[in-house]
């Protein structure tokens, strides 16, 4: 399972990239509960929307570190990434760690919660 999450994890990566909404929508839980590095709640809509907008683009997006934890139906996965891009006009780049929290509903593996937050270089 632990390899699926991975796999999964570089397909989340790819769309974020591209901006892929249709695949962002296929891999994130309607009831997602997401942190963002300033301590706003996302839900899957906000998400998509900040996708959808542009008002969130990545020129780059490299995962520097994948760890894998499974239990059983669920997973955690943590991230270390390089990312680079802007947010609502104003660039951003630098070093960053996601929380994910994966589980499988219904027979999808899909995203149901996490945070992403700065870390040092």
């Amino acid at each position: 399972m632990e390899s699926v999450i991975r796999n999964l994890e570089e397909s989340l990566r790819l769309a974020m990239l591209n901006g892929d909404v249709p695949t962002l929508e296929r891999l994130i839980s309607d009831s997602l509960l997401f942190v963002g590095p300033d301590g706003t709640t996302f839900r899957k809509q906000d998400d998509l929307d900040l996708h959808r907008s542009k008002r969130q683009k990545l020129d780059r997006a490299d995962w520097e570190e994948v760890k894998v934890e499974t239990y059983g139906s669920a997973a955690v996965s943590v991230v270390t990434a390089y990312l680079a891009g802007s947010f609502d006009g104003a660039a951003f780049s630098g070093r960053f760690r996601y929380i994910r929290m994966w589980a499988s509903l219904g027979g999808s593996w899909k995203v149901i919660g996490g945070s992403v937050t700065a870390v040092a270089s």
